[in-house]
């Protein structure tokens, strides 16, 4: 048996689901923190730094697309115009989510302890050439030849040498969008 249904319960319920959505809109809005919504750590977040999202394709051996990667990165590269060996202040970390195009296998890497080796400066870019830590499965592999050319200083060209890592992330680079000044902030 189909019960009729007035207006003013139609009314009513409506009603309820706007009031609802609005409490919940307002509570998800006084609480947008980015540490929270991306998963940064409190810590990765102290100092001055430019952070940014990573996306990248790792293909398979012909050419096929095989791996998803996208991640986030921190970095002060922009503040170094040299590497000096008593005092190597130059930060880049990242953390890279990969996943097969099947949506199976989903693993996550990072790159820790980058030592700046190089900094040269051409046209509209300015490449920092060092070595960086990979976590892998079989655990942490270090001085991996990492090479980060910024384009424009609004686009970040990764490469992550791939003969000390099996060739894990390929031979192209990823890419590395910093985040709108909007959308990003500084902490002490």
């Amino acid at each position: 048996m189909l019960e009729k249904i007035s207006g003013k319960n139609i009314t009513i319920r409506s009603s309820m689901t706007l009031s609802t959505m609005m409490i919940a809109g307002t509570l998800l809005l006084f609480s947008f923190n980015v540490d929270i919504i991306m998963g940064i750590p409190p810590d990765f977040v102290k100092g001055d730094y430019l952070f940014g999202r990573t996306v990248g394709i790792v293909d398979d051996e012909n050419g096929n697309p095989l791996w998803i990667v996208s991640g986030i990165w921190k970095t002060n590269l922009s503040n170094q115009t040299q590497a000096t060996n008593n005092n190597n202040s130059a930060v880049f970390d990242a953390s890279f989510e990969m996943i097969k195009t099947d949506g199976t296998s989903k693993h996550t890497h990072t790159l820790t302890n980058f030592v700046l080796a190089d900094t040269s400066n051409q046209n509209n870019y300015t490449i920092f050439n060092g070595t960086g830590t990979i976590s892998m499965p079989q655990g942490p592999v270090t001085e991996v030849p990492i090479s980060i050319k910024v384009v424009n200083n609004s686009l970040g060209i990764i490469n992550i040498g791939p003969n000390k890592i099996d060739n894990h992330f390929g031979t192209e680079p990823l890419y590395g969008i910093p985040l709108e000044e909007r959308d990003h902030y500084k902490r002490s």
